[in-house]
C-alpha cells in the first residue's frame, strides 16, 4: 500500500486502479476524490510496522519533535499520551466569554497523541521551528512544508472504559479483536478511537477525521459523509446524541483495498466521518467537519481547515489566537486578514499596501509548532505544554 500510495504521489496525485477493475484516473483526486485518497492515507499511515505497531506509532511525537536536540525515532515506543487540547481549550474561551458551557458527553476518559513522518519532523526541525528563539527569527516568513508532509492526531482509550463507553456492544474480551490496542507510557493498553489525518498533497493540505464504528456518538449532529467507501452515505445524525449508528458497510471499491492491506485487521472496524478540501461550500456555508472524540463537545463549531489556518504566533514567538479559539469558540468560514495584519486603511486588502502590519506569522496549519515550541530563551529551557504523559 506504500508503494502504492508513492505512486499515487509520483503522478501528481492521480488515483490508481484499485482492485481488478479498470478505473480511469482522476486529476487532482485530493480535490476530486478526497474521500477515495483519505482512505488510501489511511491504508498507508496504519500499514504494519513490525510488531503490533501500525506506520503511524513509530513517526514522531510532540514530544519527540519540541525538545532540545530532537531526533526522529529509530525504535517503536510507548504511546505518547495526553490530555485532549481542543475541548479543554475550547471550553475555556466559552467560559471565558461568559457563556453557557456544553455538557461534556460520555467518555471523558479520552487520551490523545500528535505524531508526524520523516518529512515533516525534518521541516520543523531544519528550520528551527520547535524552539521560541526559532520562531523569533521565522517571524514573517512565509513557511510551506513538502508535499511529502503527512501528520496525524489519535485519540485512545483505557482498554477497561471501552465495554461501557461501547454502550455494551463491546466486551472485554473482544476488545483486541475490534479495536487496535497498544500500549501507553504508564503500562496500561489503550484502545484506538479516532484519527485525524493531514497531508500536504495540496497547499491547504487534506483532512479526513475517522471514528471506531462503535463511537456511540459518530455522525451526531453533521452526520458521517463517506463518497467512496460508506455504502449508506451520508449517515444522517440522530435526534438524541450517543444513541449509536449502524456498521460504515465498506463498499465494494474499499473492501478490495482493505483486503490487500498489511495491518492489524482491527483497522477494518473504522469508519471515516469526513473529508475537507475547503471553508466553505458552492453556497457560501461553512463547511463543519467535527470528531466526536477529538472535538466531543463542539462538533457544531468544528472546521478543521479554519482552526488550523489560524495557526500562527507573534514575533515574540508565542501562539496567537489562543490556539485556534477565541471568545465566540471556534473560528468557521475563510481565514480573516485581521488574524495576521494589523491595517489602517478600509477593504480591499493586500500584502504591501501602505499601513498594513504584520502582527502573526502562519505556521502552514500546523498548530504544534506555537503550542509547543521549548522557550529556549530562558535558563534552562523550559519545556513545551505538550509533552506526553
Amino acid at each position: 500500500m506504500r508503494r502504492l500510495v508513492n505512486a499515487v504521489l509520483g503522478c501528481g496525485l492521480c488515483l490508481l486502479p484499485v482492485g481488478p477493475a479498470v478505473a480511469q484516473t482522476t486529476p487532482n483526486p485530493a480535490m476530486n476524490e478526497p474521500d477515495q485518497l483519505a482512505w488510501q492515507f489511511f491504508i498507508q499511515v496504519n500499514t504494519s510496522a513490525g510488531g503490533s505497531n501500525a506506520l503511524f506509532e513509530t513517526w514522531a511525537s510532540d514530544s519527540d519533535t519540541f525538545k532540545a536536540n530532537p531526533q526522529f525515532p529509530t525504535a517503536p515506543a510507548p504511546l505518547a499520551l495526553r490530555q485532549p487540547a481542543v475541548p479543554r481549550l475550547g471550553r475555556l474561551a466559552l467560559q471565558q466569554s461568559g457563556k453557557l458551557l456544553p455538557a461534556i458527553p460520555p467518555g471523558a476518559g479520552f487520551l490523545e497523541e500528535t505524531r508526524r513522518n520523516k518529512e515533516s519532523f525534518d521541516f520543523i526541525v531544519q528550520n528551527n521551528l520547535y524552539k521560541v528563539s526559532g520562531l523569533r527569527t521565522a517571524f514573517g516568513k512565509t513557511l510551506s512544508f513538502p508535499v511529502a508532509a503527512m501528520e496525524v492526531k489519535a485519540n485512545w482509550m483505557l482498554v477497561t472504559d471501552i465495554p461501557e463507553f461501547s454502550g455494551g456492544r463491546v466486551s472485554l474480551a473482544d476488545v483486541p479483536k475490534l479495536y487496535h490496542v497498544n500500549t501507553g507510557s504508564d503500562g496500561q493498553q489503550y484502545a484506538f478511537v479516532s484519527m485525524h489525518i493531514i497531508s500536504k498533497a495540496v497547499p491547504n493540505w487534506t483532512w479526513a477525521t475517522f471514528e471506531h464504528k462503535f463511537n456511540p456518538g459518530r455522525c451526531d449532529i453533521i452526520g458521517c459523509h463517506d463518497a467512496f467507501g460508506a455504502q449508506t452515505n451520508p449517515m444522517n445524525p440522530n435526534p438524541q446524541p450517543n444513541q449509536a449508528y449502524p456498521d460504515c458497510v465498506k463498499t465494494p471499491a474499499l473492501a478490495a483495498m482493505i483486503a490487500s492491506a498489511n495491518w492489524d485487521p482491527a483497522f477494518a472496524n473504522y469508519c471515516l466521518k469526513g473529508s475537507q478540501t475547503d471553508f466553505t461550500d458552492a453556497t457560501g456555508l461553512d463547511i463543519r467537519v467535527g470528531n466526536s472524540v477529538t472535538e466531543r463537545g463542539f462538533v457544531d463549531q468544528s472546521s478543521c481547515m479554519t482552526c488550523h489556518g489560524r495557526a500562527a504566533w507573534d514575533n515574540t514567538g508565542a501562539a496567537t489566537t489562543g490556539a485556534g479559539f477565541d471568545n465566540n469558540g471556534a473560528p468557521l468560514g475563510p481565514i480573516q486578514p485581521n488574524w495576521f495584519w494589523r491595517f489602517s486603511t478600509q477593504p480591499p486588502i493586500f500584502q504591501g499596501m501602505p499601513g498594513l502590519t504584520q502582527i502573526a506569522t502562519s505556521a502552514d496549519f500546523v498548530w504544534s509548532i506555537p503550542f509547543c515550541a521549548i522557550d529556549d530563551t530562558q535558563t534552562p529551557p523550559q519545556p513545551s505544554g505538550c509533552t506526553g504523559k
